[in-house]
């Protein structure tokens, strides 16, 4: 176990996470960001200051554009009022034609000069201002917008040096440099999940409902996590509505003792539940620690960062009550469960169901119990949005900012004609990337008992079956195009499972089951009695959804390469033959990886993928 000293020699913030974000962390991330940004703006060889400058010109341009936007538009609104005024002229000489017909000789004669009044002047309005004006801002227009086009055009040229090295495996290497104790992988390997397994208990996939979307997975001073994020299915219920007019009539008598009809309407309406699938995207932080191995609790997000202090202190003074009401019970059946001695954090952390009083207060020292009040009560980052629990070895965090995290990066996303703001897209999704990630962490970092517990030593196998974890399998098939393993007629989105198949060299075969529905429209008559005194079908309307499945085979390999290095390779260089060879074969390459549809009976995909550097580059 590493003491609180060894921890802040490596990093003498971290144990006040909260405090180590806000006055070093953002900042020393945000200027890591830049020299990254600046070193890529100097290996591109672009001219900063001209890209500027025609930035400059085309923002110009545009501006010139919108301006004679609002002109044309003015024109073109006077340009309708002219027209509704001669339409309105022919309307009076209509009208005065038709008095001169009865002989209303006055009237006729006033409107018959105001229609002609407005037609002329109308006319001549519209002829020699309103057309000509037109034409004339038309025709500035087009060309203004000609030269921004140009403009942007030339800007888009200057950018293409700096776009061409944007890559999607910048992010890990800035939190590294600024965090070293967080350690990322480059994807889940088999090793680490081996780990993960044998040391902390982590489980098999065992829910057939969940596909893995994204994973990002390392560890921090050797204890690993696994942050996942999961497309689930469930099998709910949906009601249906719908509705029949009905039409009758009575008799009745009048006053004057005749028989007079009534005629009556009713709308009525029906009901009926179905069976119909749900989809929901769920985000999971799972961290090994061998700390207080035999404690398990669970609490839940209160935000009480959205408290005043009034209503913080009356929440605290209703929850103690409550905890004092436990503590008697639990002495009363022999279950050790007592006060922490901080009324404050027993209320606002919660995790009353804990299980070993003595673990949980090893774990919760003063300082951990001071780290997650302020983390909770932050109002400036996420606050108290986060789901907390212990199982033993593992601890299960999901917080509700990470629903709306991006973990996915992409070069292309930073592509700009403007350096400036291709700097802003940059610096964004790095920004809320890091963010995210490290207030996942951060109830974990809370814990200085977290950061002090270094691992035992794990004995690792000296080989495994596959290349590929079931989870790496998953992210890799649903980056791929959706249309590859759809079900034929599926109207929902797919669950993907995969299966392993076998391991072919550096390379695994896998199958990919695809489970969606197609959908039927249904009309079923639900009988409902009418104020009539008569029974009515009611039709509903429902969508019938019947399970439908595929599969498809896929092979795996680890290339290593960067998202924009594999394109460089895969369009002109060392795997431009190979990828001919599957070029009509869906494909997708994530996290360094190529996944490609490849038919049952396909051998040699491990032999086509496989350099030989010894001879330069060429395949095998």
């Amino acid at each position: 176990m590493m003491s609180e000293e060894d921890v802040r020699t490596a990093d003498d913030s971290l144990l006040e996470p909260l405090t180590a974000y806000k006055t070093k962390y953002q900042e020393a991330f945000q200027a890591n960001c830049k020299e990254y940004f600046d070193g890529l703006i100097e290996k591109s060889g672009i001219d900063l200051a001209q890209n500027r400058q025609t930035v400059s010109k085309y923002d110009a341009k545009m501006r010139e554009c919108a301006d004679v936007e609002h002109t044309l538009s003015r024109f073109r609104t006077f340009r309708g009022l002219l027209i509704f005024w001669i339409v309105a002229g022919a309307a009076l000489l209509l009208a005065a034609v038709g008095l001169f017909v009865s002989q209303e000789y006055l009237i006729a004669s006033i409107l018959l000069v105001a229609g002609i009044v407005s037609i002329v002047a109308a006319s001549c309005l519209l002829a020699k201002k309103v057309v000509p004006a037109l034409r004339e801002n038309e025709a500035l227009h087009a060309e203004i917008k000609k030269a921004a086009e140009e403009l942007l055009q030339q800007a888009w040229q200057q950018m293409e040096p700096l776009n061409a090295l944007f890559d999607n495996n910048v992010t890990k290497k800035l939190i590294e440099k600024t965090v070293p104790l967080i350690q990322l992988d480059d994807y889940f390997n088999v090793r680490r999940y081996d780990y993960l397994r044998g040391k902390y208990g982590y489980g098999d996939d065992d829910d057939s409902n969940a596909s893995t979307l994204g994973i990002l997975t390392g560890e921090i001073i050797g204890n690993p996590f696994v942050e996942d994020r999961v497309l689930v299915h469930t099998l709910g219920t949906y009601t249906y509505t719908g509705s029949l007019v009905i039409y009758w009539e009575t008799y009745e008598t009048d006053s004057e003792g005749n028989l007079v009809t009534v005629h009556h309407s009713q709308t009525l309406t029906a009901s009926i539940t179905r069976p119909k699938p749900y989809y929901s995207e769920q985000t999971r932080l799972v961290y090994g620690n061998e700390a207080a191995p035999e404690l398990h609790f669970s609490r839940r997000p209160s935000h009480v960062e959205d408290l005043s202090e009034k209503e913080r202190a009356s929440k605290v003074k209703r929850g103690v009550k409550k905890i004092r009401k436990q503590q008697k019970e639990a002495m009363r059946t022999g279950r050790g469960f007592t006060e922490m001695g901080n009324e404050e954090f027993d209320v606002l952390f919660g995790a009353i169901d804990r299980d070993n009083d003595v673990q949980f207060r090893l774990l919760f020292t003063p300082l951990a119990q001071k780290n997650l009040l302020a983390l909770m009560k932050d109002s400036e980052g996420y606050g108290d949005d986060f789901y907390m629990r212990k199982a033993g070895c593992l601890n299960y965090v999901i917080t509700e900012h990470s629903a709306h995290w991006d973990m996915d990066e992409k070069g292309e996303r930073y592509h700009s004609y403007s350096a400036d703001l291709a700097w802003k897209k940059f610096l964004s999704f790095q920004a809320d990337y890091f963010r995210s990630l490290y207030f996942d962490l951060a109830p974990l970092l809370s814990i200085p008992l977290y950061q002090q517990y270094k691992p035992h030593e794990y004995i690792y196998q000296e080989s495994y079956p596959r290349c590929f974890t079931w989870q790496e399998t998953e992210c890799a098939v649903n980056h791929m195009p959706s249309s590859a393993f759809a079900p034929e007629g599926a109207a929902t989105p797919s669950i993907l499972k995969t299966g392993f198949l076998q391991r072919e060299g550096s390379s695994d075969r896998v199958n990919v089951r695809a489970y969606s529905y197609q959908t039927y429209e249904r009309v079923e008559y639900v009988p409902v009695h009418g104020g009539d005194g008569n029974t009515h079908l009611v039709p509903v309307p429902w969508i019938e959804y019947v399970p439908v499945y595929a599969d498809t085979v896929v092979q795996m390999k680890e290339l290593g390469l960067s998202e924009r290095e594999f394109e460089k390779e895969a369009g002109s260089g060392v795997y431009r033959s190979a990828m001919e060879k599957y070029e009509n074969m869906p494909f997708g390459y994530h996290h360094g990886i190529l996944c490609c549809v490849v038919p049952e009976d396909q051998v040699g995909f491990d032999a086509d993928f496989t350099i030989d550097k010894s001879t330069g580059g060429n395949n095998i």
